[in-house]
């Protein structure tokens, strides 16, 4: 299996965490992050100015979430639909709606209300433009996933960060279960992974533009396994095989049933079944996990508490002890992703889901997409270089352009740091 360019220096990276994690521990030590430099940290004394851009389902729930939290403060609501914003905010349980601000432009009305971030859970089409001019207003953003519609278009986002240096998250709620953290801590001390799979089965028809959208399924729900199997196993993708299914039952024009087996660049492979098109039996959104590493395996149902083994009687005891031990409610979702963004920002740290880092997750779910079309295996760096070539002819900055231009390796640009 061929190995992915500038793969070492990641390698490397999550061999010092499994050295630092405690053999037995579940707590995977969290990977390195290096201090920003040249944009001022937040104040730690106040809750965060927040605007959330676009006023839909998604634009709600961080409404509601942000009003809820005491790490930050509801400032405005933008959204180019005449009252959305007003909608948003009566139901987002604001104790003075009229003290929140609206506009149509998310990116001006927090220039006008002082905001220190803009949360942007508009439709992908729209999340190029509005984080560009975001970032080029000093604007930290913290998007909803994916990054953007397209993987050149994600460059370009990249690259727009790295020219201003202000902040770029994408939330990825997943990463936020504590199953999943528990998953990640064993496999540092029990790893490497030589295989992972993750089976997603529900019966679900939906309305409006998912039942015309081309790979709905990978394109709605790929993202959220493909993250969450970098962050649990610490390998990144090099390459994948995929194939796409529509029953003659299906609403969806395109294929909602997929399966897709990644080559990953420790040499394991990570296998993903997923449909909306079968009946019965359905698992939790978050799919049925199981992981098998060289000293140890683990399985998750998506819901409850994670099931760890090893050869061991004894060692497996305790860590199911350890697992059951664990019971102090915390934050997950889009709530925990909206405390890690903020203390990032007052830590002046570079935040969990950072776009560099989130890129490969979306490149994972458009190769999957491409070798369906295809038929064939597609490897990452080769839909990477594509992309960037893409994004340098569409690149209307010419620092921007000349910047994607330098790049002799994606891969490389994206691990570095």
């Amino acid at each position: 299996m061929r190995r992915a360019t500038g793969s070492a220096a990641r390698r490397s990276r999550v061999s010092s965490e499994r050295l630092t994690a405690a053999p037995a521990g579940l707590a995977a030590a969290p990977a390195p992050v290096p201090a920003r430099t040249g944009f001022p940290r937040l104040p730690a004394d106040r809750p965060a100015r927040v605007v959330v851009v676009g006023a839909g389902g998604m634009g709600s729930w961080w409404a509601r979430e942000i009003v809820a939290s005491d790490v930050a403060e509801l400032v405005g609501v933008a959204d180019l639909v005449e009252g959305a914003p007003q909608r948003v905010i009566e139901q987002s349980g604001a104790s003075d709606p009229s003290a929140v601000a609206i506009g149509a432009d998310g990116v001006d009305l927090a220039l006008a209300t002082g905001a220190d971030l803009l949360v942007d859970p508009t439709v992908p089409v729209a999340h190029h433009p509005v984080t560009v001019k975001a970032l080029h207003a000093g604007i930290p953003v913290l998007g909803e996933k994916p990054v953007t519609e397209t993987l050149p278009e994600a460059l370009s986002l990249v690259a727009h960060a790295e020219l201003t240096g202000v902040p770029f998250m994408v939330s990825q709620s997943r990463r936020f279960f504590r199953q999943v953290r528990q998953l990640r801590g064993f496999v540092a001390a029990h790893g490497p992974t030589v295989l992972t799979s993750a089976f997603f089965s529900l019966f679900v028809e939906h309305d409006g533009f998912r039942r015309s959208q081309d790979h709905p399924l990978l394109r709605d729900m790929g993202i959220h396994a493909f993250d969450a199997a970098r962050y649990i196993t610490g390998a990144d993708p090099v390459a994948v095989t995929a194939r796409g299914a529509r029953p003659d039952w299906s609403v969806y024009a395109h294929d909602a049933t997929v399966t897709a087996t990644f080559e990953m660049d420790d040499d394991s492979l990570f296998a993903y079944h997923g449909t909306w098109n079968a009946r019965g039996l359905p698992t939790w959104w978050n799919g049925e996990w199981r992981i098998a590493a060289q000293h140890g395996s683990a399985t998750w149902d998506g819901t409850g508490a994670p099931v760890l083994g090893t050869e061991d009687e004894e060692s497996t005891a305790r860590l199911q002890a350890e697992v059951a031990e664990e019971t102090v409610p915390e934050r997950d979702q889009i709530a925990a992703s909206l405390v890690e963004c903020v203390s990032a920002l007052r830590e002046g740290r570079t935040p969990m889901c950072e776009v560099h880092e989130n890129l490969l997750s979306f490149a994972m779910v458009e190769a999957a997409v491409a070798s369906v079309e295809r038929g064939a295996r597609v490897e990452i760096d080769e839909l990477l270089d594509h992309a960037r070539r893409e994004a340098i002819a569409a690149e209307a900055d010419p620092a921007a352009r000349e910047l994607l231009q330098s790049w002799t390796s994606v891969r490389e640009v994206l691990t570095a740091g």
